[in-house]
């Protein structure tokens, strides 16, 4: 399929709280099913929930930018394996997982990434609310 073709998603809006590892867990899943040729043209998928509170530390995540004791830390805390710093995630914050095979759109992360800020910048601004890029990041936006 190519990128001009108009592509469906799967939205799941999940109520309650979910514990990240169960998330986490969810979006392997849904990768997986999409990385074989066989799920090469299963839809898209946005995932929008609320976590139990949690501490996820990536890739080049440095313990000295906790302010707990990772043995004994208040909550869950998990290193994973997306780049970045130490991210809380809890209630009242609501996470969105895009789950995008990028074969059936544009095989580039750079214009993924800037494609979904900019859609996160249109939706504020529908609210009113002033977002904008900053363009020193490498990926990111400042909201």
């Amino acid at each position: 399929m190519n990128a001009a073709a108009r592509r469906f998603c799967w939205y799941y809006n999940v109520k309650g709280r979910v514990r990240y590892q169960t998330a986490w867990e969810w979006q392997k899943s849904l990768r997986s099913e999409r990385m074989v040729e066989s799920g090469r043209d299963l839809p898209d998928v946005l995932i929008l929930l609320e976590h139990q509170p949690v501490y996820t530390l990536g890739r080049a995540s440095s313990e000295e930018h906790l302010k707990f004791d990772l043995q004994n830390p208040p909550w869950d805390v998990h290193r994973i394996e997306r780049g970045g710093e130490v991210t809380y995630h809890g209630p009242g914050q609501v996470v969105g997982y895009p789950i995008v095979n990028l074969r059936n759109h544009k095989k580039d992360l750079r214009w993924y990434i800037r494609s979904l800020e900019q859609v996160i910048i249109n939706t504020l601004a529908k609210y009113d609310v002033d977002g904008t890029r900053k363009e020193s990041y490498i990926f990111g936006s400042l909201i």
